[in-house]
């Protein structure tokens, strides 16, 4: 689950940037498809975001849309991928 704490959203594009590093990361890895599913009152800013929605579906009773990242408009970079596994910190 990704989010923004309240005092934070809306200052500085944050969720859009976390959102983008995401999804470009994922497809710079080779991943083809990038599925989330989304709060009702957070499709459009994902919608702005190139994502279409596949479906509405209900999660723990309260709306919710499956969406795809359309990964054309998250270009894969030249970022190498992490070997694994990763160190874990203590």
């Amino acid at each position: 689950r990704l989010g923004v704490h309240p005092d934070f959203r809306r200052v500085g594009r944050i969720g859009k940037g976390l959102i983008q590093k995401a999804v470009t990361t994922a497809n710079t890895w080779g991943c083809d498809r990038f599925l989330a599913t989304v709060q009702l009152q957070n499709v459009r800013f994902f919608t702005r975001l190139h994502w279409n929605s596949l479906e509405e579906i209900e999660i723990l009773g309260r709306p919710h849309h499956l969406m795809e990242a359309d990964l054309e408009h998250y270009p894969a970079t030249d970022q190498p991928r992490p070997a694994l596994p990763l160190k874990q910190v203590a």
